[in-house]
């Protein structure tokens, strides 16, 4: 998603709206510019820390199921890693075959500094308890791999939700917007008397700016999803 472009688009039609509502060329190039700022420092920004954080649990989330079937299947660290290497994506392999040197045990532990998350932690615990203690490592996992999978589940019920209100959003606002505008021409006596006023030019101007809070607010609540043990300046 390039949100750059997109960020373009938006301060454009916000820029072409509003010079049209009231034919202020400084005003546009000043909501355009402060769109397209704001698309590139914060929008931008914002949903690339969203990505990584729901990319890497949905990592974290295959690579802790994966290890534990093929540990139940087959009794050994060193082959359930194999397995799980085999079903891991091209990120997960990278940081393994950066650590060959390690035994299994070691490996696991290091791939904490990539799965930040509680949960690894916890698969950490059980996996070490295992190893002393042996038994059915599906039985001593349940209540990890069921905590995963609901929380697997929840972020991929918070990305439709996130669909449906960003497309909700966008609608509203672009009816609100075009009947601004199209005041402009249908109310085109009054106009004439009322768009060279400093009330009018800036009542249009701070109607964008609430439009873009109104973003700020949608963006900062689409993408404070909590994940336990992540912090936002992971990458």
């Amino acid at each position: 998603m390039n949100l750059v472009l997109i960020g373009l688009v938006v301060a454009c039609a916000f820029a072409g709206m509003l010079y049209i509502t009231c034919e202020n060329l400084i005003s546009a190039g000043i909501i355009f510019l402060l769109t397209l700022l704001f698309f590139i420092f914060f929008v931008r920004r914002q949903v690339h820390k969203y990505e990584i954080k729901t990319h890497r649990y949905h990592q974290c989330y295959q690579f802790i199921n994966g290890f534990l079937i093929s540990l139940s299947v087959r009794g050994s660290l060193t082959a359930a890693l194999a397995s799980s290497y085999e079903m891991a994506d091209e990120e997960t392999k990278e940081i393994l075959d950066g650590i060959k040197e390690m035994n299994e045990q070691e490996k696991l532990a290091y791939l904490h500094k990539y799965f930040t998350f509680d949960l690894y932690h916890v698969f950490l615990d059980i996996v070490t308890l295992w190893i002393e203690q042996g038994g059915d490592i599906l039985t001593m996992s349940q209540y990890l791999i069921n905590q995963v999978r609901l929380k697997e589940q929840y972020l991929l019920y918070c990305q439709n939700v996130q669909r449906s209100k960003t497309i909700e959003f966008v609608i509203l606002w672009t009816i609100a917007l075009s009947i601004l505008v199209s005041l402009r021409f249908a109310l085109s006596q009054f106009y004439k008397h009322i768009s060279e006023t400093l009330v009018f030019q800036s009542a249009v101007v701070i109607i964008f700016i609430f439009v873009i809070f109104s973003i700020y607010i949608l963006v900062k609540n689409m993408t404070s999803v909590t994940l336990e043990g992540w912090t936002d300046n992971e990458n």
